[in-house]
């Protein structure tokens, strides 16, 4: 099968060991087959397309919390499939998602909105995943009792970085930013915080890696995907340092039960949810939404669909409040007024 992915390196490499000839199109990721550094339309990505003698029976975009900068999708007569991960925080990748022919949605409690838009489209709960090839269990020493990798002050989550070093005063800490693989493989428990209870990478990466999770409690999913105190460590409510220690500190002092849980943790996601599994999902969808004809269902559509395109540039545009950001807000704000009525041109 060939595989157009859009912003998709997470996905590459399993795509091609599945026996998918793959073309990645970035613009944030210079490693990518082709990248990109001004918005890509549909006559040119057509063009683009039929210079590498590449003809696409499957384009799979993926967020990767950047502005799109591939346009078009919805005009394109292959299947076409949308993962949207940060959807709490980007709202424009709802009426976007009129592009596809398909959308997997990460966060469960958003796949409503989705839905809501009332296209001629399947929305799907697809939980995030970790690294198949990368994020394992090496069986090296765990000699770091709790860490916590990732961003230690962001500007989205304000609380992390009191959160962490009031831990940290109660009970031993280790944390970096940066690689995660070669902490999340040594230690025993990976302390876990997000931005609005989203079940995020680290949960999954955490637990493929071989270590137990500490969480945070929420509705969001984490009860359909794990078992607690079997396959998670029992949550923490979320911003309480205090119950986040009192787990920690407990779970710690019962070796063989923390040991137990971490496995069945590990076991469970490399068996679900790892990069492989949902790349074999993506190409079942493909397949049966190629038979069921429904790229014919969005072309007769389309214009329906350059509206949803439009919206989500309006969206984007009126988010770009920072004055350093005005000759972009102004290029969005001109995509919002003008997609619809260039779709032919673009």
């Amino acid at each position: 099968m060939n595989v157009l992915t859009i912003e998709g390196q997470r996905l590459v490499r399993d795509l091609r060991a599945l026996g998918c000839t793959v073309l990645d199109i970035s613009g944030s990721d210079k490693r990518a087959d082709i990248h990109i550094e001004r918005p890509l339309f549909f006559k040119s990505l057509t063009a683009l397309l039929d210079s590498r003698g590449f003809r696409p029976d499957v384009v799979i975009w993926m967020d990767q919390g950047n502005l799109p900068m591939v346009f078009g999708l919805e005009a394109l007569d292959c299947v076409v499939l949308g993962y949207t991960i940060d959807d709490y925080c980007n709202p424009w990748h709802v009426p976007f998602s009129a592009c596809f022919d398909a959308v997997f949605v990460a966060q469960r409690d958003y796949v409503s909105l989705f839905e809501a838009e009332n296209l001629p489209r399947p929305t799907r709960w697809t939980p995030l995943f970790c690294d198949y090839e990368r994020d394992i269990d090496t069986g090296a020493d765990r000699d770091i009792p709790v860490s916590f990798v990732g961003t230690l002050n962001p500007r989205n989550i304000p609380d992390r970085f009191p959160f962490l070093e009031s831990f940290r005063k109660h009970h031993p800490l280790y944390t970096k930013q940066g690689d995660y693989r070669p902490v999340f493989q040594r230690s025993r428990i990976v302390l876990n915080q997000s931005a609005i209870g989203e079940l995020n990478f680290r949960v999954f990466e955490a637990l493929g890696c071989g270590a137990a999770c500490l969480t945070e409690n929420t509705d969001n999913g984490l009860a359909d995907i794990f078992t607690i105190g079997e396959t998670m460590l029992p949550p923490y409510s979320k911003g309480n340092v205090a119950s986040a220690e009192s787990i920690a500190r407990k779970m710690l002092a019962r070796p063989e039960e923390l040991a137990t849980i971490a496995k069945a943790g590990r076991d469970l996601v490399r068996s679900e949810h790892t990069s492989r599994s949902r790349v074999a999902m993506f190409l079942e969808w493909a397949q049966v939404l190629a038979r069921e004809g429904a790229p014919a269902r969005r072309l007769a559509i389309r214009q329906r669909a350059a509206v949803g395109v439009a919206t989500a540039m309006a969206f984007i545009a009126a988010e770009l409040l920072d004055p350093t950001f005005a000759r972009m807000r102004q290029s969005y704000e001109n995509l919002a007024q003008g997609y619809t009525s260039l779709w032919n041109k673009l």
